[in-house]
């Protein structure tokens, strides 16, 4: 009897010491959970939103499990140095996501989810390292005061009240509190997040989790599907068209904005050749073209696949790639490209690309190296019939840099026509040029980049303009330049409408407009609808004539049948779908 009255004083004690550690944690406990809160209490400001209900309850209770978690570890340790150490190292974890997400809300709008994930895995170091350098450290300054000040007000707590040992109703009281929530964030917050897939019910540590292994698994499902690329079942194809004998190209340009193209209406002449093509009627200018994705893997996955929106299918790998299914079709499929052959992130693009006939790199490098060639040295990899196997036609996929930051990079210094004393008083939205050296030298850049972009495929028309041929070109996004007033020092990707604006160019050879006048006067009929790049391939394949069971011609916008009031909604890095 004597043992065991001493084992349970023993085990009292044990408990009383450990309820006092954790007492004595309790600001600490609260400075966590205030460390959740910033971003994404500065993200609903930036949306000009309130939280919706469940957004409230369900990302408060995993804040405060998050809140709960540490404390509730750390205050087993008896050791004071060792309980401050692991204090510190979890202070410095939680800030860090602080500044972190604020990045992303002031960048991209969203907090940390999937999406944001697969961006940050296809960014190689030379990209990183052209961000960094033209990344304004303003955007941290708030963050930074917010953190002093929850640092300022711990302390204050803690030095005027952290010495309470409190009540032993007190402490029970809070050891309850924090353990509860383990149980309710297990039983009731993980299902709702689970089932509506949404970042805004969870905590930072969770969204980081989440969004990345997300990202991986997703990578990971999409590496199974591509080893089953070329072998994908398309069905029975019919020929409702004879085109035999026409080349068909598809040039896909990067980072191009139309607004920022002379041919669409910029002011400086930085597209002399496309200029000189649309006044002969050779090049058709589509008025309306948005691209399905901010970002390239996400906007060629889905143009160059039989993927649609309304699809019922979500991924775009459980469709067939343009190429395969033109390749059933009689076509010899050839892709060239200028960008990586391989790289964690980008796999998308050489997935789709495999599934060609044959394929072929200017420079054989992966997302880590980033020196790649002028887009001039895709020249001499082009097709022609001469090359092609007897009795097939050529589809052509040709990828290049275009203006691909960093912008300085994707043109002729000593060749370049514009200076920054040229640059109009306005940017293209109405807003007034910068004035600062840095951001007018950038932009200066780009309008160049465009202009050799411009050179390179102008040659590409006219490698084909001597036998019938038809050369799309478009670009897989566009590109914001400054023109955001709630982020003035940037350009990159966005989702918005600069961020999806793109050209869209069909040039039709003398041969094709004489041989075809009636694919011609398709082309030319669909010039001023409303477009999306998902529907690229189905469009592609209709103005073809050829027809499989993925066609469908309410999605064909070279069809009569086109639906032109088709809601183009694209998914923001939130997750959110939003319309253009």
């Amino acid at each position: 009897m004597a043992f065991n009255t001493s084992s349970s004083s023993s085990e009292g004690s044990f408990l009383g010491r450990y309820l006092q550690r954790l007492y004595s944690l309790r600001f600490f406990a609260l400075l966590l959970f205030l460390l959740q809160i910033w971003a994404a209490g500065d993200y609903y400001v930036g949306q000009g939103r309130w939280p919706y209900f469940g957004e409230v309850i369900y990302q408060t209770l995993s804040l405060a499990t998050w809140a709960s978690i540490p404390t509730l570890i750390i205050a087993l340790f008896p050791y004071r140095w060792l309980r401050k150490v692991l204090q510190g190292l979890t202070i410095f974890a939680y800030s860090y996501l602080l500044l972190f997400e604020s990045f992303l809300v002031f960048s991209y709008s969203s907090l940390y989810t999937d999406s944001i994930a697969l961006n940050i895995l296809a960014t190689n170091p030379g990209e990183a390292s052209a961000f960094l350098e033209n990344l304004n450290y303003k955007v941290f300054l708030l963050p930074l005061l917010v953190l002093l000040v929850l640092f300022t007000l711990t302390y204050a707590l803690t030095r005027r009240w952290g010495k309470e040992v409190g009540t032993s109703l007190r402490r029970g009281l809070l050891f309850c509190g924090m353990l509860v929530t383990l149980p309710i964030s297990c039983f009731v917050v993980r299902p709702a997040q689970l089932s509506t897939m949404s970042y805004l019910y969870m905590a930072p540590v969770e969204r980081i989790y989440i969004g990345t292994t997300s990202c991986i698994a997703d990578a990971e499902l999409l590496a199974k599907y591509s080893a089953n690329a070329r072998n994908f079942d398309v069905g029975a194809i019919e020929h409702t068209r004879d085109m035999k004998g026409v080349t068909v190209v598809v040039v896909l340009g990067e980072s191009m904005r139309r607004n920022y193209m002379h041919c669409y209406g910029y002011p400086l002449e930085n597209t002399p050749k496309q200029d000189s093509l649309v006044k002969t009627g050779d090049l058709v200018l589509f008025s309306d073209a948005i691209s399905s994705a901010a970002w390239t893997t996400g906007s060629i996955s889905q143009s160059m696949s039989f993927y649609t929106l309304e699809g019922p299918e979500k991924e775009w790998y459980k469709y067939p790639a343009l190429p395969l299914v033109l390749s059933k079709a009689g076509y010899y499929t050839y892709w060239v490209s200028n960008q990586e052959k391989q790289g964690t992130g980008i796999q998308p693009i050489p997935t789709l690309a495999s599934t060609s006939d044959s394929t072929r790199f200017v420079r054989i490098r992966t997302a880590g190296d980033w020196n790649a060639s002028p887009d001039s040295d895709i020249l001499p990899l082009l097709f022609d019939r001469t090359k092609t196997p007897a009795g097939k036609d050529l589809f052509e996929v040709v990828h290049l840099m275009g203006s691909h930051t960093p912008y300085s990079d994707r043109y002729i210094h000593e060749k370049a026509p514009f200076t920054v004393d040229q640059l109009p008083k306005t940017l293209p939205n109405g807003k007034p040029t910068p004035t600062d050296a840095k951001r007018r030298g950038i932009i200066c850049d780009y309008v160049n980049s465009i202009h050799y972009n411009d050179q390179v495929v102008s040659q590409i028309f006219q490698r084909y303009s001597q036998t019938p041929a038809i050369v799309i070109y478009l670009s897989d996004h566009g590109q914001a330049v400054f023109e955001n007033p709630e982020r003035p020092d940037y350009y990159e990707h966005e989702v918005s409408q600069a961020g999806l604006m793109i050209p869209l160019m069909v040039y039709a050879s003398p041969a094709l407009r004489k041989e075809h006048p009636e694919v011609y006067e398709q082309i030319v009929a669909a010039k001023g609808r409303k477009i999306m790049t998902d529907l690229l391939a189905n469009s592609i394949c209709g103005l073809l004539g050829v027809k499989t069971k993925y066609y469908n011609a309410r999605q064909d916008f070279f069809s009569s049948e086109y639906d032109n009031a088709r809601r183009r909604l694209v998914q923001a890095y939130d997750g959110q779908m939003r319309e253009f």
